[in-house]
């Protein structure tokens, strides 16, 4: 999936009016909570097919670590 397509996605995933970029701290965001959290979680699952676990979520902390945990090779400029 391209970034970009990627980042967009995200955005309406997490109903954000930022627009968000890789260094985007997710944590610092004001719609991202225990339920956006779950959503981001069936997002990556329908997108990508990869299962991340609740627990993983504790070193994710910006779009960055969030693309890392899905595999960086899913990513294309």
């Amino acid at each position: 999936m391209k970034t970009s397509v990627f980042l967009e996605k995200l955005q309406e995933e997490l109903e954000e009016d930022e627009t968000l970029t890789v260094e985007t701290n997710l944590k610092s965001l004001e719609s991202y909570d225990s339920i956006s959290l779950l959503s981001v979680i069936a997002f990556v699952d329908e997108n990508f097919d990869k299962k991340i676990d609740t627990k993983q979520f504790k070193d994710i902390d910006t779009v960055s670590d969030l693309m890392n945990a899905i595999g960086i090779e899913n990513f294309e400029n």
